[in-house]
């Protein structure tokens, strides 16, 4: 017997061209291995667990044993946001958030939403855009930005926001160990989060005067009296706007690449699309918009936007098998799930249609992740990525004159590396 298996290890696979195609060496690890591997990632000796029956095994376990494990970097800048928080602090955490980001709010954002998508998606309509991702985070930036702080493009408040959010969210790619402190975009990273403090104080303010409609005033209320441990409301709020903004950006630009190169799918979703002029509710309603919503969910099985989250075991743990040791850094990739052809046949092909024929169900998806730590804002991406998604829909069908992305970025989400051209292409009326 070796002595990783008397120790209980996983075995090791080679990291080899990790960094430029991830998916590529999980999927052959979880080919060679099964559901639980381990290999350095990032420097850092890791289990990897994938496979469907892997990942839910790992969230079935995953309460009072793993926790998220985030750099002194993400420490820094977020401070006691819901990511960064543990154990007790992190379920209570979860219970004040809860609220805002889904159930009964979300009919109350649509109105806001469909205002700042429309004018974008008629700009995409007559102008085309240079860069199809670029352009959809600013668009996500901005009904971010509206949902969840009350901030309308067209306000003066609207402008120095988006310069101190860039500078926040640049200073997130500083290095994570000590020489971040010889990096100028992380001073100028917590400069940012300082004026964005105090903006979100000054906006908090407001709302308990004069409620606005947004999810600001439903947090304000919640966490007014919350003990200091579940953290302020300020650090948050830079945790809720950095994921609407980038989970949705990729979402969105991934919808369109896709439906650009699926025309009887792009045709379908337009037609669908046209329908929420008339019913702007329609787009929170799960009986309705059958064709956008399993193109969405198809979407985030075949293009999940993190394609690596990492957990610490704070307890010895039992996965796949092997017992794996307090301390031990723990990651998963929702793709690792998703590409499992057991689960979902020809998982490489886009096929929206698994979603519409009841072969699989949108909900059991992992791009949100799962379990204890699965992301509270799910239903407000999801919220926000149709709305972006109908609106350019009803403009025309997209396309792409230069063709799909070539070169492809897996984190901090995936995206096209290189600048994509993206139209819309106006349909003619039907005789």
């Amino acid at each position: 017997m070796s002595e990783s298996a008397a120790a209980g290890l996983p075995p090791r696979h080679p990291e080899g061209g990790f960094a430029a195609d991830p998916l590529g060496v999980l999927e052959e690890g979880h080919r060679r291995n099964g559901p639980v591997f381990r290999m350095p990632v990032d420097g850092v000796e890791t289990v990897l667990v994938g496979t469907w029956a892997g990942l839910g095994e790992l969230f079935g376990a995953e309460r009072g044993r793993l926790e998220v494990l985030n750099t002194a970097l993400v420490h820094d800048l977020f401070g006691r946001a819901l990511f960064n928080l543990t154990a007790d602090r992190h379920s209570e955490a979860r219970r004040r958030l809860r609220p805002a980001l889904s159930g009964r709010e979300l009919p109350g954002y649509v109105p806001a939403l469909l205002e700042v998508a429309e004018p974008v998606a008629a700009r995409w309509a007559r102008h085309g855009a240079g860069d199809l991702h670029g352009e959809v985070r600013e668009l996500t930036g901005a009904m971010s930005a509206r949902v969840l702080l009350g901030i309308a493009p067209a306000e003066a408040e609207a402008v120095r926001f988006a310069a101190d959010f860039e500078a926040f969210v640049e200073a997130t790619g500083a290095p994570p160990g000590r020489a971040r402190f010889t990096s100028a975009r992380y001073w100028a990273g917590r400069g940012a989060r300082r004026r964005l403090h105090a903006l979100f104080a000054r906006r908090a303010a407001a709302v308990r005067r004069e409620p606005d409609g947004s999810a600001l005033a439903v947090l304000v209320a919640a966490f007014t009296g919350a003990p200091a441990a579940v953290g302020p409301l300020e650090d948050h709020l830079l945790a809720l706007l950095i994921a609407a903004r980038e989970t949705t950006a990729s979402l969105v630009t991934w919808c369109l690449v896709e439906l650009a190169g699926h025309d009887e799918h792009a045709r379908a979703a337009a037609a669908e699309a046209r329908t929420v002029a008339a019913e702007p509710q329609s787009v929170v309603r799960r009986d309705a918009l059958p064709v956008l919503r399993a193109v969405l969910a198809e979407t985030q099985r075949l293009h999940s936007p993190n394609v690596l989250s990492v957990r610490q075991a704070v307890c010895p743990v039992t996965l796949g098998g092997h017992l794996v040791p307090a301390g031990t850094r723990v990651a998963y990739s929702p793709s690792a799930g998703h590409f499992d052809p057991a689960v979902f046949p020809r998982p490489r092909d886009f096929r929206p249609d698994r979603f519409l024929a009841g072969q699989a169900n949108a909900s059991r998806l992992w791009a949100f992740g799962g379990g204890a730590h699965a992301c509270l804002g799910r239903p407000l991406a999801e919220l926000m990525t149709l709305t972006a998604l109908a609106c350019a829909l009803r403009q025309g069908l997209p396309r792409l004159p230069a063709g799909p992305p070539s070169r492809i970025r897996y984190r901090p989400a995936k995206a096209p590396i290189d600048p994509l051209p993206f139209t819309l292409e106006c349909q003619e009326p039907a005789s």
